[in-house]
């Protein structure tokens, strides 16, 4: 029944960066936020940060583009 559930939840195209260059992916609101998390990356939609937590499929529907990109970290 999950899979079914999962299967059936709208996809993203995200691009995802990284040190070795940029990919596009296709990604559900839940994989975006866990890849996000995981990687410790920032969530941009349309060049705009915002936090994973109160990130909503009408954010995603309504952007022209989502991009996860590497934290900065200042200070190494």
């Amino acid at each position: 029944m999950q899979n079914e559930e999962e299967n059936s939840l709208p996809t993203y195209t995200v691009t995802v960066a990284d040190q070795t260059g940029d990919t596009q992916v296709q990604m559900t609101r839940p994989e975006i936020v866990a890849t996000a998390t995981d990687s410790k990356s920032w969530v941009f939609i349309d060049d705009r940060l915002v936090d994973t937590s109160t990130l909503t499929d009408n954010e995603l529907n309504a952007a022209a583009a989502v991009r996860l990109m590497p934290g900065l970290v200042g200070g190494q």
